[in-house]
């Protein structure tokens, strides 16, 4: 058997099903032994917004029948020695996608595969395949151990607090995979790849920028400009996207006037798709999250899941 995960959201968990068909996960597996150079180190691609690569994983000790093969691997990524072959087996891996899946993942509660969802995946993996992206990694800058109050320039009566850019708290094997943009934009790991109102019985499945809003001020989020009390302290200031129908992703003021943000289980870096450090979230390399929300305020009593 073999999990399939397609890596392309930020705020929602990625699609992924799992392969029960022996003859086909078997037939998989020997061409990616034969496409020499097609297979990549999973996480060692691009790792901005939007679609980033398909990691494949077996599931079971039994040796494979053709051996050599890698036991994780992700295809139809940049990483690829042969991107070309890569991306041809990672189209065949999607015609593996069921829309009723008969084992029900928990990440299928909050992404149900369903035809439309097929179909964007193959819309935004094809895309990529014709015009794959030219900055692969990103670098982030020195840890900085100050935080500090500063005054809202837009809403001159607010304050809110910056922080040290930090990425290497949320970039360890324990942490990265298991918390996205919120935890990251709200400061606070908790493990659980946290949704917008979950923790408030008012977590929305539509991704439109009035209902993912509604859901984080459930938690306690505000819009920017309603001044939260220094009781509230340290307060955060937030900003929101979407990728219109599908997923959302936040991004976070830091000390030193930057922005940073963490796309789903990647790592959490300072820098947009183009990997330029981002000076404004409104106008940065966000790829297919082409509406901006707006800026909320997250202060100490926010309560995120």
């Amino acid at each position: 058997m073999l999990h399939v995960q397609i890596d392309m959201f930020s705020g929602r968990p990625n699609p992924e099903w799992i392969i029960t068909d022996e003859d086909l996960s078997e037939g998989l597996l020997a061409s990616v032994v034969e496409a020499k150079g097609a297979a990549a180190r999973p996480g060692t691609g691009f790792s901005g917004l939007g679609f980033r690569e398909i990691r494949i994983t077996r599931l079971s000790d039994d040796p494979p029948r053709r051996r050599g093969g890698p036991r994780d691997f992700a295809l139809a990524s940049v990483a690829a020695e042969d991107f070309r072959a890569s991306g041809e087996l990672a189209l065949r891996v999607l015609e593996s996608m069921p829309l009723d899946s008969d084992i029900q993942l928990l990440s299928h509660a909050l992404t149900p595969l369903t035809r439309e969802l097929r179909d964007l995946i193959f819309e935004r993996v094809e895309g990529f395949l014709s015009d794959p992206p030219k900055v692969s990694k990103f670098k982030t800058s020195p840890y900085n151990p100050l935080r500090s109050t500063i005054r809202d320039a837009t809403c001159r009566r607010c304050e809110y607090e910056v922080s040290q850019f930090n990425p290497g708290f949320w970039n360890t094997p324990a942490a990265q995979p298991r918390n996205n943009c919120y935890n990251y934009a709200r400061n606070w790991r908790t493990d659980t790849f946290a949704q917008p109102g979950r923790a408030h019985g008012a977590m929305t499945g539509t991704m439109a920028c009035a209902n993912v809003s509604t859901a984080a001020m459930a938690d306690g989020l505000v819009k920017r400009c309603n001044c939260l009390p220094i009781s509230e302290w340290p307060r955060r200031l937030m900003a929101l996207v979407i990728d219109p129908g599908w997923d959302y992703h936040w991004y976070r003021h830091q000390r030193g006037g930057f922005w940073g943000h963490k796309p789903g289980g990647t790592a959490a870096r300072n820098m947009d798709n183009s990997g330029v450090v981002i000076a404004n979230p409104e106008t940065c390399n966000r790829g297919g999250y082409t509406d901006f929300c707006g800026y909320f305020y997250a202060g100490r009593s926010v309560v995120i899941n």
